[in-house]
């Protein structure tokens, strides 16, 4: 098959940051709720790099995040040497749409180990349900990069194992994440590969503790939630209307218990937003009115919302907010500790809102990423 780079001329990589706001805020959404997530995400390749859909480049995604997890404390944490490995695997998505490595590769990003026995989610890692991202990535005939990213609860090791043998590989000890797999399928069996996989999981899950499994949930109904979120068309489009982007705001904690308790209610999904439609005002209204009543309920049960990066409602707001970086997030790639325990704590640049990295108790003088006086402690 003939390499991409013939057709980078045409290829013109406009962001849309409309749509950009949209997946943000539909995958994000998905994550936190508490069912099964699968995620589709479709890359175009020029021959040397690939773009997501709203034309954003991957390969900064990786370097930036490579970038904020250093620091004298960074260095030495479980996120710095995750990001340095999500690099390799990126350098792999290259090699297969040049056609040097087989074309389809399965990642399992388990759980961190340093945070199995953690007490409080930290940042985007939700301790209780200690989600694996088994992502299918697939080089299609068309010459695009089909990505699927399937949740799996529990990190149950033994299950994770099962996948591999299933595949014909033996896991190594020690962390999945940077043990890819890579084979050369046919694109009937590309599609299929990510239910095989989950089923290889679940079934290993009911031969151990009994009871039906689905992605690694024990008698849940079987329904993606990044559906589910797509077809809450009111919500959304109130609060498209009203949001610039994700912060982990009071805004982003209403929508998502909103989302939870229609979720919880009725999981069914209806019909799915179209991203750009237009206002309704009338709508808008009775939506963000069940939205902060939502919130509200929430709040009193102590209740948080964890997924990507963002915890709500901590106010963490992301420096790049690319279609890239939050489909990528979305598949469990990128930094998600911010707090002195586990990693580096952050802050924003006053001048350009650059974010920042600082160990506990750190003295920082100067912007890292764009030199300006911040002196931050």
């Amino acid at each position: 098959m003939a390499v991409a780079a013939e057709t980078a001329p045409n290829i013109e990589h406009q962001i849309d940051y409309e749509l950009r706001h949209y997946y943000d805020t539909v995958t994000w959404l998905a994550e936190v709720l508490p069912g099964s997530m699968r995620t589709p995400s479709e890359y175009r390749f020029d021959g040397h790099e690939l773009y997501a859909t709203d034309g954003s480049p991957m390969g900064k995604v990786f370097d930036d995040a490579i970038e904020q997890a250093k620091s004298p404390v960074g260095e030495h944490s479980f996120e710095y040497r995750r990001r340095l490995v999500d690099k390799q695997e990126y350098r792999d998505m290259i090699a297969m749409m040049r056609d040097e490595m087989p074309n389809t590769m399965v990642v399992v990003s388990d759980f961190p180990p340093e945070l199995m026995d953690a007490t409080a989610d930290v940042d985007g890692y939700n301790i209780r349900r200690k989600q694996t991202m088994l992502r299918v990535l697939s080089k299609t005939p068309d010459g695009s990069m089909k990505m699927y990213s399937q949740s799996l609860d529990l990190s149950d090791r033994v299950a994770l194992e099962q996948m591999y043998r299933h595949l014909g590989f033996e896991p190594e000890p020690g962390e999945l994440l940077g043990q890819r797999m890579h084979l050369d399928l046919d694109a009937e069996d590309q599609d299929m590969l990510v239910d095989r996989l989950m089923g290889v999981y679940d079934r290993s899950l009911g031969e151990r503790y009994a009871g039906e499994w689905y992605a690694g949930q024990r008698g849940t109904q079987r329904i993606n939630t990044y559906e589910f979120v797509r077809c809450q068309s009111d919500l959304l489009q109130a609060y498209l209307a009203t949001a610039t982007h994700l912060t982990g705001g009071a805004s982003d904690y209403n929508l998502a218990a909103a989302m939870e308790a229609r979720f919880r209610a009725n999981p069914a999904p209806m019909r799915a937003i179209t991203p750009g439609v237009g206002v309704n005002i009338a709508a808008n209204s009775l939506a963000l009115h069940e939205m902060e009543r939502a919130g509200a309920r929430a709040q009193a049960m102590g209740k948080v919302y964890s997924g990507c990066e963002l915890t709500a409602a901590m106010t963490k707001e992301s420096e790049d907010g690319s279609m890239a970086k939050s489909q990528l997030e979305e598949a469990g790639y990128g930094n998600q500790a911010g707090t002195d325990k586990y990693g580096s704590l952050q802050f924003k640049c006053p001048k350009k809102g650059c974010l920042n990295n600082r160990p506990p108790g750190k003295l920082i003088k100067h912007c890292q990423k764009c030199g300006a006086d911040v002196t931050c402690k």
